[in-house]
C-alpha cells in the first residue's frame, strides 16, 4: 500500500510540474546617464546652440530582453521606436542627436533582444520632464503557451527611466 501511495504521490507532483508553464523572463532598462568623452566627440554640429558643454549632452540607453521556453509558441513584441519624435517633442528645441539600433527577434529562437543608444540635447530638461515626455509610451510583450492560452503584458516607458549621475 506505501507503495502505491508513494507512486501516487509521484505522478501527481509530475502532472502538476508538467502543467505549470513556465513564464518567459522579460528585462526592460531604460538609463539616462552623462555621455562618455568618447559619446561627446562625436556631437559634433552644435553651431545654433548656446554656449554648447559636454555637461549638457545625455545619453539614453534602451534594452529589452526576453527569454522563453518551448511552451511559447507565439512571441510578439511591440517595442517603442519613436525615441527621436518624442524627444523633439518636448519643446522647440531639437533635441536628439544620434543614436544607433540593434535587434535579434528571430521566430526560432527562444529569445529575443532590442536595443536602442540615443545621445540627446538635455539642457533645460529635467528627469520629470522626461518622464512627462514618455508618460504616453508604451512596449507590449505578447505570448501565446502551448496550450494556446494568451498572455499580454505592457510597461509604461516612464515608469521605466532609471537616472543616473556616473
Amino acid at each position: 500500500m506505501k507503495k502505491l501511495s508513494l507512486i501516487f504521490v509521484i505522478f501527481i507532483f509530475l502532472l502538476l510540474t508538467a502543467c505549470a508553464d513556465e513564464e518567459p523572463t522579460i528585462e526592460i532598462e531604460i538609463n539616462v546617464s552623462p555621455v562618455s568623452d568618447d559619446e561627446y566627440s562625436k556631437v559634433g554640429a552644435t553651431k545654433d546652440l548656446k554656449e554648447p558643454k559636454q555637461e549638457d549632452f545625455k545619453v539614453l540607453e534602451y534594452t529589452l530582453k526576453m527569454e522563453h521556453s518551448d511552451d511559447v509558441t507565439i512571441r510578439q513584441i511591440e517595442s517603442f521606436d519613436d525615441w527621436k519624435n518624442v524627444l523633439n517633442g518636448i519643446d522647440d528645441i531639437d533635441r536628439y542627436w544620434y543614436g544607433s539600433a540593434w535587434s535579434q527577434d528571430n521566430i526560432s529562437e527562444n529569445f529575443a533582444e532590442y536595443y536602442y543608444q540615443i545621445v540627446y540635447y538635455a539642457k533645460g530638461i529635467s528627469e520629470a520632464d522626461m518622464k512627462k515626455a514618455f508618460s504616453d509610451a508604451k512596449i507590449t510583450v505578447a505570448w501565446t503557451d502551448d496550450e494556446n492560452g494568451q498572455i499580454e503584458k505592457q510597461y509604461n516607458i516612464a515608469d521605466l527611466i532609471e537616472f543616473s549621475k556616473k
